[in-house]
């Protein structure tokens, strides 16, 4: 009797076709889906940057064009926004502006909104006008968008924008979230004249943006050079008129 051997053939060729999809699919897994991930993340992490732009923006003109209410309707994607009011207990960066009498003003903590992403290490923060960009963790961050401070030289006038962010209680959200705002009254701060040298102490903790602070202050538009102490402390002289603008924005929700 001839054996038929056809039977064995079949089966080894379904077992390598098999093994050959299932190692497809293992190295899609495992080179393929990250980079998915990433790509994701990456998408994210720049939709949130676009929309702190624009509440950036928002906040502008409820400070620059008197509009008593703003709101922006955007989508948290791959991350948590939090907003955190300004205050002694609830916010951690600090500044302190002084001059050649002293302080101007004490330990002022302007609150802020941050969006951190659950996919990446990414942090984007509105801080004091600014939004701020750095990674969880690490030393180091970038300004996407300036505040609002300039020197001019030929008068000698130094502007300083204070732009406080406040809320009844911490908030959080994911999906879609519109954030609404008013600008509340604030005690306008008299033009300081002849104040000499203007110094700007800059500390947070833990919400590093120190980094970006430095890049800043030390700008062209702002002209500020690092003081020799303390840390983190930059200062310009030759001041005849010191300005300082403060608005308080309360966040209503989120």
């Amino acid at each position: 009797m001839i054996a038929n051997d056809r039977a064995v053939s079949e089966a080894i060729g379904f077992i390598l076709i098999l093994g050959l999809v299932l190692t497809g699919i293992g190295l899609v897994t495992l080179y393929g889906y990250p980079v998915l991930v990433k790509e994701q993340s990456s998408t994210d992490v720049k939709n949130m940057e676009r929309a702190m732009i624009v509440i950036q923006n928002d906040m502008k003109s409820l400070c620059f064009k008197n509009v008593p209410y703003k709101e922006s309707t955007l989508q948290v994607s791959g991350g948590t926004l939090e907003v955190i009011p300004g205050g002694e207990e609830g916010a951690k960066s600090e500044f302190v502006i002084s001059n050649s009498e002293g302080e101007v003003n004490s330990e002022f903590h302007p609150g802020a909104l941050v969006y951190r992403s659950d996919r990446s290490t990414e942090v984007i923060a509105l801080e004091n006008g600014a939004v701020i960009t750095r990674q969880e963790g690490s030393a180091g961050s970038a300004m996407l968008a300036e505040p609002r401070w300039f020197y001019d030289g030929p008068t000698k006038t130094f502007v300083i924008y204070i732009m406080n962010v406040t809320a009844d209680e911490r908030m959080a959200k994911s999906g879609m979230a519109t954030v609404r705002m008013k600008r509340l009254a604030t005690s306008p701060i008299p033009p300081i004249e002849n104040p000499g040298t203007v110094k700007v102490m800059y500390n947070s903790p833990s919400d590093d943006h120190s980094v970006a602070w430095k890049n800043y202050l030390t700008s062209p538009m702002v002209g500020m050079r690092k003081a020799s102490s303390p840390l983190d402390t930059y200062e310009i002289s030759d001041v005849d008129k010191l300005v300082i603008k403060e608005y308080t924005i309360e966040i209503l929700s989120i």
